[in-house]
């Protein structure tokens, strides 16, 4: 590539699972923002069906989704000017010097999507697969986080085999944590599946729930009062980390940040944190990139705490995909670091373009 030549981005959004909406809420603000930094833009599309799609035109694609509560459905692409499905469009991601999955949730951000690229060669911005994979299993990261001494909620952990073989003596097994407890899905996003139970009565109801999403499900433990945060990582194209400032989430309804709380912006508020103890900051700051690093994921991630009444930082879960819209507690902490939004794209993508290809 000489200089005067742009790099060619090709940016992959929707997804065939419940973050679809979320997803295409991020498409217009990334978009923009990858074009200010002079890069070469086109836009793909996985429907709720599972329908891969390129759509010529960006602006008629950008608004759509600006439109409200547009998903990207097999009908919603047809619609959009421009779009062209296919069944062989993999060969198209090919001369793009790196694509931009901007999926949400399971499956495709659990390392499925990243694994097809590095298989093609095609670099990929943000995590790679091994580290998405990871990440996307709260099961498996809380086993690395065993491992490497991060303090997590006391937790049980229900295989669908065992679940289907006899569900009352994991019934049993959960229990053993004393309600109340947090019932979720292992792989899942956003709050989708989270319940809390706060009797025995309504256990079946919210294994149910989180077996919607995914047979494993998981039981933990719930600390009443305690603070919840946000902190984030991004590396840059030397390979050096970067530590966000650190966001607070206070629920005004509710005991639980799930999906239901999280779609509804009056039932919630954030903030940028600036009355935590010095020592409480740089637990959470040290323990984001230990995270970082001990996940093997490449490019950023967000890390989710909790600090109970007692005063103790426990990770909740990591995030290698979290939302990146303008509007998202990720750009917010990076924007509180000094990192204007543009600026924050721009990084990632840099980072990937200087990776080698596949997982690192």
């Amino acid at each position: 590539m000489n200089k005067t030549e742009k790099m060619r981005i090709a940016v992959l959004f929707g997804g065939a699972n419940s973050d679809n909406y979320r997803s295409c809420q991020q498409l217009k603000d990334v978009v923009p923002a990858l074009i200010s930094r002079n890069f070469d833009v086109e836009v793909f599309g996985i429907t709720l069906e599972g329908s891969w799609f390129h759509f010529d035109q960006l602006d008629e694609v950008i608004n759509f989704a600006n439109g409200k509560n547009f998903e990207l459905t097999n009908e919603s692409a047809l619609l959009i000017s421009g779009s062209d499905i296919s069944n062989l469009l993999l060969q198209r991601f090919i001369s793009f010097d790196a694509v931009y999955p901007l999926v949400i949730g399971f499956p495709g951000a659990d390392g499925r999507l990243a694994g097809l690229f590095e298989t093609l060669g095609i670099r990929v911005i943000g995590s790679d697969s091994l580290g998405s994979a990871i990440a996307s299993d709260k099961s498996t990261i809380k086993l690395l986080f065993e491992a490497v001494e991060i303090a997590t909620p006391k937790h049980v952990v229900i295989p669908d085999k065992a679940w289907r073989r006899d569900a009352l003596s994991n019934v049993a097994r959960a229990a053993s944590l004393k309600l109340p407890i947090i019932v979720k899905p292992c792989r899942g996003t956003n709050g989708v599946g989270i319940s809390l139970v706060k009797s025995p009565k309504t256990m079946k109801d919210a294994v149910a729930i989180a077996r919607r999403f995914d047979g494993r499900f998981m039981a933990e433990e719930y600390y009443s009062g305690a603070r919840h945060f946000e902190c984030a990582v991004l590396e840059d194209s030397q390979q050096r980390n970067y530590v966000s400032a650190i966001l607070e989430t206070t629920l005004s309804e509710g005991d639980i940040f799930n999906y239901i709380i999280r779609t509804d912006p009056s039932k919630f508020s954030q903030k940028i944190v600036t009355d935590l103890p010095e020592e409480i900051v740089k637990v959470i700051k040290e323990t984001t990139e230990k995270v970082f690093e001990a996940t093997k994921i490449s490019g950023y991630l967000q890390v989710e705490f909790l600090l109970t009444k007692e005063g103790s930082v426990l990770v909740l879960e990591a995030n290698a995909h979290p939302y990146i819209g303008r509007d998202g507690s990720f750009a917010k902490v990076w924007l509180a670091a000094g990192l204007d939004y543009e600026d924050m794209i721009y990084a990632a993508v840099m980072e990937a373009i200087r990776r080698p290809v596949g997982m690192v």
